[in-house]
């Protein structure tokens, strides 16, 4: 991918969330703050966390080649990630402790859990797992292109609902996390053999 085309991807973003989020509305409110894209091992581009995704212009987007960059450590660790979407949501936002495996699409999508993570370490937040949840209330989803990242973002939201109005009734049965595992495993092993059969 070219920066050009990369750029392109990014200006056309919001449009993107506008079409896909009508189908998750009553999931609730996920805002996307900013975008890292993958450009090739050393760089990405990024937007400008001032601006909102809507308000973009290519001025507002960077190529980035520092190696100890968060975003970058985090491209580094994950060889499928080229996409990072930091998000403010309304009801991960309000989830204080880290989200046992409860529902099927969680574990398979998400991984075993969903950690609260300091923002210093969301690397460490998403081992093994595509979406963490920051201490200051914001969350970091991941995926493999911005589709993934943000269908991984509704489902964190999907889950947070699910976890927050389960408690409030007693509390949700997790998964068991062997099996949670598994079926992440699984989901993963099918999902890159259909990638690998629609190219």
């Amino acid at each position: 991918m070219t920066i050009e085309e990369g750029t392109l991807q990014l200006l056309g973003a919001q449009q993107f969330f506008d079409k896909e989020g009508t189908g998750y509305e009553s999931w609730g409110r996920v805002t996307v703050l900013q975008i890292a894209l993958r450009m090739n091992d050393t760089e990405f581009l990024m937007t400008n966390v001032e601006k909102t995704v809507a308000q973009l212009t290519k001025d507002d987007i960077h190529v980035v080649s520092k190696p100890d960059h968060l975003f970058q450590q985090i491209f580094s660790k994950r060889k499928k990630v080229n996409v990072i979407l930091v998000t403010s949501q309304q009801y991960a936002s309000q989830v204080k402790e880290e989200i046992p495996a409860i529902l099927d699409d969680q574990a398979q999508l998400l991984g075993v859990t969903v950690r609260i993570s300091n923002p210093r370490e969301i690397a460490f937040g998403l081992k093994g797992r595509f979406a963490t949840i920051l201490s200051d209330g914001k969350s970091v989803c991941i995926g493999s292109s911005i589709d993934d990242a943000y269908v991984a973002a509704q489902l964190l939201e999907k889950t947070s609902k699910v976890f927050l109005e389960a408690k409030y009734l007693g509390g949700a049965k997790p998964i068991n996390k062997i099996e949670a595992w598994f079926m992440q495993q699984y989901y993963l092993l099918k999902y890159s053999k259909e990638a690998v059969k629609n190219k």
